[in-house]
């Protein structure tokens, strides 16, 4: 799958991803660093990815239209470590198929999920 991760969440999901052989940018390297939102969500259209962020700007519809993505997953839950940031993507990508996400914008909280 290819995932793009904003550079509010943590690196430590990164790795962990690519280490599960998926095909991830991450605003946080180099060559994306310090992009505005806009800029970022033209990557994520262009590179028709799942977009994972911490940042509540990229849930107004508005602006930034999921149906037009294969996804996006905003982390919800405050003060996590990076550790529970990984284990609560994990998590959701072990149970739920691409398919399930594709289009929408889900919002993760440490016990359950939102779907719009």
């Amino acid at each position: 799958m290819k995932i793009i991760i904003d550079e509010s969440v943590s690196y430590s999901l990164v790795k962990n991803l690519r280490n599960s052989g998926h095909t991830v940018i991450a605003i946080a390297e180099p060559s994306t660093s310090g992009l505005f939102d806009n800029e970022v969500f033209k990557i994520v259209l262009k590179e028709d990815a799942v977009f994972i962020t911490r940042d509540y700007h990229f849930t107004n519809s508005l602006r930034f239209d999921s149906t037009k993505t294969k996804g996006i997953i905003y982390i919800r839950s405050g003060n996590l470590t990076a550790s529970e940031e990984v284990g609560l993507v994990l998590k959701f990508f072990s149970k739920y198929q691409p398919d399930y996400f594709s289009g929408k914008l889900l919002t993760l909280y440490k016990d359950s999920i939102r779907i719009r």
